[in-house]
């Protein structure tokens, strides 16, 4: 089932083109990460499966509807998650505005919304902080009230834009972790440098670079061409891979190890005149 099909979008802010000829298609509880560099077009994405931002041409749809029509079946979770330590607001306070589209806080909450909130943040494994200060709270803590707060709202669909930025290794396996568990039941879309998210978590990939670059990479062990039973492979591994023009333990014969398909029949990785690229998606 698709959850979100985008078809020749193009976008430009005045006369400046950043996105063109973008097409994707999001399945039912992927787990997609979508990496590229600085620049390349992927926060306005998310803004325009938002409906932050209207496309100039092509179609957006989520669920079968524009953006502006599903907002309550998308989480989202902004990159930038950093809040005033100082200011005296408690951890279920912060986790109960995501409830703000359906209900005014002036006359504050019911049962009902803070038995919402003090499950989400169960998911997330934080009900034991609801009445900790949010300032008290590690960076990846944090991140974890921000992510219940996102649940509030019982999304099919949850967007987190560098969710582990400003986080340690240790608090960046937490999230992750948790998203991995987050994604049996509802869809994951993730925007990040951290190419472990690929080689570790995602189930599908986009490379952003002004054009897409879209990879099934379900199956990492075909995709990533390991030759060993550990199951390790790291980003070492990939700059090999991707700086090799042939791999001298594969059978030559064997044109599987020569290229590796996605569904959309777009190669991952091909050798190019001692060179490899990801071919762009059309």
């Amino acid at each position: 089932m698709s959850v979100i099909d985008i078809e020749d979008l193009s976008f430009a802010y005045d006369s400046d083109p950043v996105l063109e000829n973008i097409n994707l298609h999001v399945q039912k509880r992927d787990f997609l990460a979508i990496i590229g560099p600085n620049g390349g077009g992927k926060s306005t994405l998310l803004k325009l499966i938002l409906g932050l931002l209207k496309s100039k041409k092509g179609t957006i749809k989520v669920f079968g509807k524009a953006p502006s029509k599903n907002l309550s079946l998308i989480g989202y979770v902004p990159q930038n998650t950093n809040v005033n330590t100082d200011f005296p607001i408690k951890v279920i306070e912060v986790v109960l505005m995501g409830h703000v589209g359906n209900k005014n806080p002036l006359f504050g909450y019911g049962k009902d919304e803070i038995a919402c909130a003090m499950g989400a943040l169960s998911q997330v494994g934080m009900q034991a902080f609801a009445q900790s200060k949010i300032g008290s709270l590690s960076g990846g803590q944090r991140q974890r009230v921000m992510i219940a707060r996102a649940l509030c709202a019982h999304p099919k669909v949850l967007i987190l834009d560098e969710p582990t930025s400003s986080i340690d290794i240790k608090g960046q396996k937490e999230i992750y972790e948790l998203l991995k568990l987050l994604n049996q039941s509802i869809t994951i879309i993730v925007v990040s440098h951290d190419i472990s998210v690929i080689l570790e978590y995602a189930n599908k990939a986009a490379h952003v670079n002004k054009q897409l670059s879209f990879h099934d990479i379900s199956d990492k062990k075909k995709t990533f061409h390991t030759h060993d039973n550990t199951g390790h492979f790291c980003e070492i591994e990939l700059l090999q891979m991707l700086g090799a023009v042939e791999c001298s333990s594969c059978d030559a014969s064997d044109t599987s190890t020569s290229s590796v398909t996605n569904t959309n029949n777009n190669s991952l990785s091909e050798p190019v005149e001692g060179k490899s690229k990801w071919r762009e998606t059309k």
